[in-house]
């Protein structure tokens, strides 16, 4: 029975093997799908406590993003955010550079935003403000959302029915503790502060980068440039962004 191996698992817990991220719920683990599929989170909303209150899961994230119970909770979860009292009287186009900063990503709000009213129609404009939209408008505004943010379905396994690499690693790793440490997230600058990018930090550091990093799970300047200083020396695309194939270079998998 998989209880014995996951017994100590919680419902939302993220686990990065290679820089592909595998997420658990209460009977499942989801993996390989976009981001927003794998989190239940259709808008890809970013973990804050806003996001939980709307029913994310508490503390639990992958990568920037909220990990939600249901996909149903994940899609209300975006009409709550565009119903928020704060923003009832933000334009489509305020709400979009609020949603989906410029910067953030390859994120460009007023391109979203005339996506927005183009799936709208009946006379909106970029300019109507949100509370100005019928119930039925905003849940097609969430809807343009989720189909802009990208759902592509992945792997979803039962408990009892995981692949060998993952049912190893957890046995391997069994506590919380033991498989944050041994995290090996997707990673560049401006990642969130995490285990696992100690972890890379400590792995550069054994490669014999020097000045040693400060392992602090902060991925900032330093550790960027010992990253591509180790992509670069190991015939990699120097970018600075921790991927499966730099993973796999750290790790001599």
């Amino acid at each position: 029975m998989y209880s014995k191996i996951f017994e100590d698992m919680e419902a939302g817990e993220a686990v990065s093997i290679l820089a592909i991220a595998h997420v658990f719920y209460t009977d499942r683990m989801r993996t390989g799908g976009s981001i927003s599929w794998t989190n239940k989170n259709p808008g890809n909303i970013v973990r804050s406590s806003e996001a939980e209150s709307y029913g994310a899961y508490p503390g639990k994230y992958n990568y920037l993003f909220a990990i939600f119970p249901s996909e149903e909770a994940g899609f209300q979860a975006i009409r709550k955010f565009l119903r928020h009292p704060n923003r009832r009287t933000k334009t489509i186009l305020e709400m979009m550079k609020i949603y989906a900063p410029s910067g953030h990503g390859a994120n460009t709000p007023e391109k979203y935003a005339q996506a927005i009213v183009d799936a709208l129609g009946g006379g909106v404009t970029t300019s109507t403000r949100i509370e100005d939209l019928s119930d039925g408008q905003i849940t097609k505004f969430a809807e343009k959302i989720r189909q802009v943010e990208g759902w592509t379905t992945g792997l979803d396994f039962d408990m009892d029915d995981l692949p060998g690499y993952m049912r190893e690693w957890l046995e391997k790793h069994p506590t919380p503790a033991e498989r944050a440490a041994a995290d090996q997230p997707f990673a560049k600058v401006g990642a969130p502060k995490a285990e696992g990018i100690k972890n890379i930090q400590r792995h550069l550091n054994d490669f014999g980068w020097t000045p040693a990093l400060v392992v602090d799970g902060i991925f900032g300047a330093k550790t960027d440039a010992a990253v591509r200083h180790f992509q670069q020396r190991n015939g990699l695309a120097a970018d600075g962004i921790v991927g499966n194939k730099t993973w796999r270079k750290l790790t001599g998998v």
